[in-house]
C-alpha cells in the first residue's frame, strides 16, 4: 500500500472552478495559455474550466444571458465573462434577448463575443 503523505501538491495540477474535477498539466501549457491572454500563469489556472463544466456554462449563457448564468454560479458577471475568455477558443456565445416586452415572450436572439480585453460586444445581426 502506497503513503499518501509522501505525495507532493503539484503546481501543474489544475482545478475546475465550477465542478471542482483535478487534471495534472504541465507547466509549459499553463504558461503558453496564460501568455496568450497576456496573464501569468496562476491568473490563467484560477480561470480554468473543464471541457463539461464549460459545455454546461455556455448552455446556461444561451438560455438565460451572462446574468443569469453569474447568478446561478454565483460569482460575478465578470468572473463568468472571464470563464469564457479563458477556456472557450475564442467562441462566440448566443444569448436570449427580451425584445422590450414586459411579459418576456417574443424573445430575438442576440450574438455577444467576448473581446481579447473581456468586453461584451453586440454583434450585428
Amino acid at each position: 500500500m502506497k503513503n499518501k503523505k509522501n505525495k507532493k501538491k503539484s503546481p501543474n495540477r489544475l482545478t475546475c472552478q465550477i465542478s471542482g474535477a483535478t487534471r495534472m498539466s504541465n507547466k509549459t501549457y499553463i504558461a503558453n495559455k496564460a501568455e496568450k491572454f497576456g496573464v501569468t500563469s496562476n491568473v490563467w489556472a484560477s480561470f480554468y474550466l473543464n471541457k463539461e463544466s464549460y459545455k454546461a456554462l455556455v448552455l446556461e449563457v444561451e438560455a438565460g444571458g451572462l446574468d443569469k448564468a453569474a447568478e446561478l454560479y454565483k460569482v460575478e458577471r465578470e468572473r463568468v465573462i472571464k470563464w469564457l475568455r479563458y477556456n472557450g477558443r475564442g467562441k462566440f456565445v448566443k444569448q436570449d434577448k427580451p425584445n422590450g416586452r414586459i411579459d418576456g415572450v417574443g424573445k430575438e436572439t442576440v450574438e455577444y463575443a467576448v473581446d481579447k480585453d473581456g468586453v461584451e460586444v453586440e454583434l450585428a445581426a
